[in-house]
Parts: C-alpha cells; sequence; structure tokens
C-alpha cells in the first residue's frame, strides 16, 4: 500500500476507530504508534516520519499552533543566528580602533595596536569621522 492522502485518511480512521474499543490497542497506539499503524491497516510508516498520539482521556489540552509565517524581508531568530557573525572581541576592537585612529588624526600615539581586521576598520572610520576637524574645519 502507499502513501496517498486516502490511505492515510483511512488508516487514521481505522486506528481511531479501533482504539475507541480496544484498550490494548490503545495503549499500543500510545506506545508505538508506528506498530499500531501498520498492524490495523497494513501501512508501514517510515521511522524517520515523527507522529504524535494524544490520549483524549487524559486530563491535559494540546494546542496545535499553526506555522510561523515572518514578514517577506524579516529573518526568522534561527535564520538570524546562522547568519549572525561577529564576536565581543570583535567589536571591542573596532571601537578601540575608532579611537586609535581619531587620536592619530592629532599625532597622539594611544599604543593600540590593532591586528584584527575590525581593529583596522575602526581606525580608518575613527580618522575619517576626525579628517575634518584635524584640518581645522
Amino acid at each position: 500500500m502507499n502513501w496517498t492522502q486516502e490511505a492515510v485518511e483511512e488508516a487514521v480512521r481505522k486506528v481511531g476507530a479501533r482504539a475507541a474499543t480496544d484498550l490494548e490497542f490503545r495503549n499500543l497506539c500510545v506506545s508505538d504508534i508506528h506498530a499500531a499503524i501498520q498492524q490495523e491497516s497494513g501501512l508501514e510508516v517510515p521511522a524517520s516520519f515523527k507522529i504524535g498520539v494524544l490520549d483524549q482521556s487524559a486530563n491535559h489540552l494540546n494546542l496545535i499552533l499553526p506555522a510561523f509565517a515572518a514578514e517577506a524581508d524579516e529573518l526568522m531568530e534561527s535564520e538570524l543566528e546562522s547568519v549572525a557573525g561577529g564576536s565581543k572581541q570583535g567589536a571591542s576592537d573596532f571601537f578601540s580602533g575608532v579611537g586609535s585612529g581619531a587620536l592619530a588624526m592629532f599625532g597622539e600615539d594611544t599604543g593600540f595596536r590593532g591586528n584584527s581586521s575590525e581593529a583596522n576598520a575602526g581606525a580608518a572610520i575613527g580618522a575619517i569621522l576626525m579628517l575634518p576637524a584635524a584640518l581645522g574645519q
């Protein structure tokens, strides 16, 4: 038997109907739903396909949330985490470089010798920002 929409719906119907009247089968559904589906419908469920079973007689509520729909140009948190680079040290190097570059425009040696690209970028920006002041403008 193939996994068609009709076959899935039929398997769900059969498993639900039997679980409503057969306590032993109901317990099998809770403990091993894949085996219960195969036993009742003949369909072998791939092990990678996850199926959750909720026993309606239990005293709890299960809420199924719809898929999250982010705005078209907005990254979801998981996407943002995967593309976020940088580090605290990189930020520190950058801002130290800004200060070093700004002071260098006035001939002051800060002693800061950044070896990172962040420090070099910060020093260049610091020098650019202070260029008008160094020129007396």
